[in-house]
């Protein structure tokens, strides 16, 4: 860390500004009185995506000592043995690594002797028992560790030692640092260049990191070349990585953080030095992507392997890094707001305390000295990219619908191109839940398939790669349009990443034959009332179209007659899918769902005759569970398919306004017609609320041609 990145944080530590990232350093720092753990020559660490409750998903509960008896924090099952006393090892000596680094910034501030000591024997013992470590470790899709299961793992924790051992090496006695040096950091170091992954991947990015950091401590150019220059460094992850737009291409926001933030901890250790980074223009790119598809509550949506939902305030520790380098009053206003400064337009969200190591070294001053209140208007803002391939519709009721129209993002994909999210404010409607811990059944079992989302699967299989296409985007004074393709016409079918990744078989689930040359367009229409979801399926021969929503509630009245039903309607197992029940055969039917307090209505028409089914499905938490309804098209001779659907909800204020107001109980039906025109022209009759909406719809070989025509 340069002279005055380091003069800042001392200054900022004297700073009662920063009073609140003193106290939580000095909290972290308590903690490690509690770790009552020894480092010896047997530690052998499992991966910690093992570390949950198979029967539920939950995380288990760590403690320090309880080396051997793990408890479910849901349903209170308590497990031992392997594999979880072997994750047990990964997560204790992953906290020591951070709480390390704490330790040594802690010392740094204060000159304290206790915590240099610390830290000293705790880099100490590591380094005399270090190269004795067996490699070992079977994890799917990742090269093996010592200390650890997965070189990913070992990769985070030598990165929070290189920390702790910049922050006290001045201080070390010269045998002590040349122990620290040549028997932990070196060793460590050409592990990671062995097992390092040969591909554009978060895996690479942070393995890579790793070893810039380590080259850099030891002043070894040749180390600090080959993580920057060499095939699949960090200048060909920048390049080919980082989409045009700034999106990091595994196309969700948590592996967007997750490959950002170790670059971001290399950029950060190496700042004003020929190996500095601030200055690539795909830095500030992956800085900003971001912010335009925050919603209006704060959060970014779950794609992909997300395992959780990013809030605004998580993101403060990066742009107080990203508005010391650039100054945009953009990241400013995001500190403002995350850190509860100030608040806007009637939003309301999860704020957080100015408190990380990132405010201690970067902070600038927060007061507002120009500009306008650009990100907090980009919350209810749309947002559409082609290159990324995302699109966020928001309307001024707070609805919010989200496009996946992406490239192809590799192992972290979900197979459900032009997946579709939709939500009101807090309340998911029907969204992509992102993914539970690898190491449950349901992972890749359930939530990582086609039929997990809600998009179009054939045959019940799930879809091949292949990159979705963004065909058009209109603002208009009725609302938004966007329509988005996806297209397995052709051979052979290829994907922007296929030459710069790695797919492991064991993800390569798809059944090419039942997408062969098939094209499916999606337009999505969000006014103030309403979403309209149309979806055609081209297809070349028979299949079974489904057309899948995941509702977060339950149905409460269709109008239809339900059975039970034992059949499959999927190549996944039949364990995911509870309570299937089979319904009459329609072309237009209406649903009326209990979503959160109010209600969720629905009118679908199809251009087929279509068979529902209805089951129990899989949710993130896994305490829970979604209803999935499948709409079924047999094509048979048809070689399009045309599904039309219209979705409102209304909360249960609005419900008892409208029970008490003559005028107001139109808002609890939805009048939908639908007539096909012939020649690829559609007329859409819509009502809701007393408002009668006509709106033509004509297919073309290009883009749709989509009007209001009242």
């Amino acid at each position: 860390m340069n002279h005055i990145r380091l003069n800042q944080l001392l200054k900022s530590a004297a700073d009662p500004a920063f009073r609140d990232a003193m106290e939580q350093l000095g909290a972290r720092v308590k903690e490690t009185g509690l770790i009552g753990y020894e480092i010896s020559a047997g530690e052998r660490g499992q991966w910690s995506h093992y570390y949950y409750c198979p029967l539920d998903g939950t995380k288990l509960g760590f403690d320090w000592s309880l080396p051997d008896a793990h408890k479910c924090l849901a349903c209170g099952t308590v497990w031992q043995g392997e594999p979880y006393d072997g994750a047990w090892v990964t997560l204790a000596n992953a906290k020591i690594g951070r709480m390390m680094r704490d330790v040594a910034l802690h010392s740094l501030i204060h000159g304290e002797d206790d915590a240099f000591s610390q830290v000293r024997e705790v880099l100490l013992r590591y380094a005399r028992y270090y190269t004795g470590y067996e490699i070992h470790g079977n994890i799917p899709y990742n090269g093996p560790g010592k200390l650890f299961a997965q070189t990913l793992d070992e990769a985070h924790w030598i990165i929070d030692l290189s920390y702790a051992y910049a922050f006290v090496h001045n201080r070390l006695e010269p045998e002590d640092r040349e122990s620290i040096r040549e028997r932990l950091l070196r060793p460590c170091v050409e592990f990671l260049t062995m097992y390092r992954e040969r591909q554009i991947h978060n895996h690479a990015i942070l393995i890579t990191s790793a070893i810039g950091i380590v080259g850099f401590l030891l002043g070894d150019e040749v180390l600090l070349n080959s993580s920057l220059y060499d095939p699949f460094g960090l200048y060909d992850q920048l390049a080919y990585g980082v989409l045009e737009d700034g999106l990091w291409y595994e196309g969700n926001f948590h592996y967007h953080y997750y490959a950002f933030d170790s670059l971001l901890k290399y950029a950060i250790l190496v700042e004003g030095t020929q190996w500095d980074l601030c200055k690539h223009p795909a830095m500030k790119r992956l800085f900003d992507f971001p912010l335009g598809y925050l919603l209006p509550d704060g959060t970014l949506p779950n794609i992909n392997d997300a395992s959780f939902d990013k809030k605004l305030a998580d993101l403060a520790p990066y742009y107080e890094v990203a508005y010391a380098w650039y100054g945009s009053e953009r990241y400013a206003e995001l500190l403002r707001l995350a850190y509860g400064y100030e608040t806007t337009l009637g939003l309301s969200f999860a704020q957080t305390r100015r408190d990380s190591f990132e405010a201690l070294a970067f902070g600038q001053s927060l007061i507002r000295t120009k500009g306008g209140r650009d990100l907090t208007q980009m919350l209810v803002s749309d947002r559409s990219s082609a290159a990324s391939g995302l699109t966020k519709l928001v309307n001024r009721r707070g609805w919010h619908v989200l496009v996946k129209h992406s490239t192809f993002g590799g192992e972290h994909d979900h197979m459900d191109r032009l997946g579709l999210s939709f939500g009101t404010g807090r309340v998911p409607m029907f969204v992509d839940p992102g993914t539970t811990a690898y190491g449950v059944p349901a992972h890749y079992g359930w939530f990582k398939h086609t039929y997990a989302h809600n998009t179009v699967a054939l045959n019940g299989q799930d879809q091949p790669p292949a990159d979705g296409e963004w065909v058009q985007y209109l603002r208009e004074s009725w609302g938004s349009l966007i329509e988005s393709r996806v297209s397995w016409i052709g051979e052979p079918v290829s994907y922007r990443m296929k030459d710069f990744i790695l797919l492991p078989k064991e993800m390569c689930t798809w059944d090419a034959g039942a997408y062969r040359g098939t094209c499916i367009r999606r337009i999505n229409i969000l006014t103030e009332e309403t979403l309209l979801d149309i979806v055609k399926v081209s297809v070349s021969a028979s299949r079974d179209i489904d057309l899948l929503y995941h509702i977060s509630g339950t149905l409460e009245e269709s109008g239809a007659q339900w059975r039970s039903w034992p059949g499959r309607l999927c190549a996944l197992s039949t364990e995911w899918m509870d309570d299937m029940q089979h319904g009459d055969r329609y072309s237009e039917a209406s649903y009326r769902w209990k979503v959160g307090d109010g209600e969720l209505l629905q009118a679908s028409w199809c251009s087929e005759v279509i068979e529902p089914f209805l089951a129990r499905t899989p949710d993130i938490p896994m305490s829970g569970s979604r209803q999935t309804l499948c709409q079924r098209v047999q094509s048979g001779g048809a070689r399009e398919v045309v599904f039309v659907s219209a979705f409102r909800y209304h909360t249960e204020d609005e419900l008892n306004l409208s029970s008490e107001n003559e005028g107001l109980r139109t808002m609890k039906r939805l009048s939908f017609e639908v007539t096909d025109c012939g020649a690829g022209e559609f007329l859409i009759r819509l009502g809701t609320r007393g408002k009668k909406q006509v709106w033509r719809l004509l297919w073309s070989d290009q883009a749709a041609v989509v009007e209001l025509t009242n």
